[in-house]
């Protein structure tokens, strides 16, 4: 089968390594699903979503279009990007993906056509705690969970993205344990706290960590370095822009080789893809205690802290490192449940679901 999927911008984020990961799946598994890309702006991801293509060769399971045509598709997937339904007639062949944690990101779901195939999220509680509450009535019999997971392979990868002081070297490349985070910056990720949890963990541990940002800071939210300088931790800190996807899994697994971990403040997400990626390499993660993190580590009260309480936050990143090894061996344990044959089981019901019975074919 053909499917569109339809996206506002190519950067190097979460909604992009979804529809690679699905790509990744499905060459993985032997189905014949050919996926077509449309991205409506290049914000400077199209150059590193192709070259994740290339090197991966999944040219026959992804590719980029720069049109749209309804009528090579049996399926036109939308993700958070409304501007699809002014380009295409038949709305009863397009599943609405929500992914968004953003309030003025989803507006659009209170005026969707009626007659739209589905409406999906990657998790349950997303879904039927933000998502439902959007919907205008006639759309509950629509929802459906599409869930996120990740491919995971470091096997042609390296950390040659500028970060490792010492490129030749297979063991330690950084003298203190690293805190890292990857992901956006911005007032919904909460990235600020993060800095405050630093700051005081500095402060209190004898000054042996120190804090990795990777990733773009939303502007206007806060001037990084002037925030740096102001809690005195410049010498602590180092920040990094976006790098490309077949990188992350590599740089994760440096991080676990230095007993580094991952924490993620935020007031709002989808799923936490990015907590997940960390944890499939065995990155122990300390998450806010929103539900869909709880449900990334089964509730496990090691990994969590209530938002704004620094002082638990600080207190179990001493834990962490106190219990590494077995925090370690969990999370990777836990990361194994989100896996692509849940993508896949759950990808055949839906094409069920919304009347396609193709795609479920194993190629030759």
């Amino acid at each position: 089968m053909r499917v569109l999927n339809v996206y506002k911008w190519a950067t190097v984020g979460g909604v992009e390594r979804v529809i690679l990961n699905r790509a990744s799946a499905f060459k993985e598994h032997g189905l014949q699903v050919s996926q077509d890309v449309f991205f409506f702006h290049d914000s400077g991801g199209l150059l590193n979503f192709q070259k994740f293509i290339e090197k991966n060769k999944l040219e026959a399971f992804v590719h980029i279009v720069s049109e749209v045509n309804e009528a090579l598709y049996d399926l036109i997937i939308t993700f958070d990007t409304p501007e699809i339904f002014d380009l295409v007639s038949d709305y009863s062949k397009v599943l609405v993906e929500c992914h968004s944690p953003y309030k003025e990101s989803r507006v659009y779901l209170k005026s969707l056509p009626q007659n739209i195939a589905c409406i999906a999220s990657p998790g349950e509680t997303f879904l039927r705690t933000v998502v439902e509450k959007d919907l205008p009535a006639g759309f509950k019999d629509k929802l459906f969970v599409l869930p996120n997971f990740h491919i995971c392979d470091t096997r042609h990868c390296d950390l040659d993205v500028g970060i490792s002081s010492n490129k030749s070297s297979q063991s330690a490349i950084w003298s203190k344990t690293p805190i890292c985070y990857i992901g956006r910056m911005d007032s919904m990720k909460n990235t600020k706290e993060l800095l405050e949890i630093f700051s005081e963990i500095k402060n209190k541990s004898d000054d042996e960590y120190f804090l990795m940002l990777v990733g773009d800071v939303r502007p206007h939210y806060m001037d990084l370095k002037e925030t740096v300088r102001k809690a005195n931790i410049e010498d602590r800190v180092a920040y990094y822009r976006p790098i490309p996807y077949e990188k992350v899994d590599a740089l994760l697994r440096k991080i676990r080789d230095h007993r580094g971990l991952f924490i993620s403040p935020s007031l709002g997400e989808s799923f936490g893809l990015s907590a997940l990626e960390a944890m499939y390499n065995g990155v122990p993660v300390l998450l806010s205690d929103l539900d869909c993190h709880k449900t990334l580590i089964a509730s496990n009260e090691a990994l969590f802290y209530k938002q704004g309480n620094l002082r638990e936050a600080i207190a179990k990143v001493c834990n962490i490192s106190d219990n590494y090894d077995g925090l370690s061996e969990l999370v990777q344990d836990l990361a194994l449940r989100h896996n692509s044959d849940a993508f896949i089981d759950a990808w055949k019901i839906l094409l069920l679901r919304v009347g396609l019975h193709k795609g479920t074919s194993i190629t030759n």
